[in-house]
């Protein structure tokens, strides 16, 4: 009697959350499929753009949050805002004194590796998009910064 009754409500909510919100739905996924934590020296990162990383060879896109691009901006707005959330980036880095890296299970597109970053406990994209340097993605259609 319980499990007809769960089974039914359970979808309802579900529902009702990708009803209000389809990402809802798709960061939940993400965050259950993490498959590794890695705690990393910050010396062993190098920071691309606001939102990507090189360790150990590999190159990381961060997820949760897009910031503008520098390299290929699609005006000098762009690649300013750019250049500032790769400083932000950078200056978080320098100051925080534990750094893990939530390793994702499928790579992007470009054949990234998918990674929350977490300075002292705290998701950089809370951070980064708090402080208006990015703003919240996962995935899809990327708004332009001009």
């Amino acid at each position: 009697m319980l499990r007809g009754v769960l089974l039914p409500a359970t979808l309802r909510v579900l529902l009702g959350l990708w009803l209000f919100d389809p990402n809802t739905l798709t960061e939940a996924t993400e965050r259950v499929e993490q498959s590794a934590v890695d705690r990393v020296n910050v010396s062993q990162l190098m920071v691309v753009d606001g939102d990507t990383l090189r360790h150990s060879g590999r190159s990381i896109r961060l997820v949760g949050f897009d910031t503008p691009e520098t390299y290929q901006a699609e005006c000098a707005n762009e690649r300013n805002m750019g250049n500032a959330a790769t400083n932000r980036l950078r200056d978080l880095l320098a100051r925080a004194s534990s750094v893990e890296l939530a390793y994702l299970p499928r790579q992007d597109r470009y054949g990234r590796d998918r990674a929350r970053l977490m300075l002292d406990g705290r998701d950089v994209a809370d951070i980064m998009v708090g402080e208006g340097f990015a703003r919240p993605y996962t995935g899809g259609q990327r708004r332009s910064w001009c």
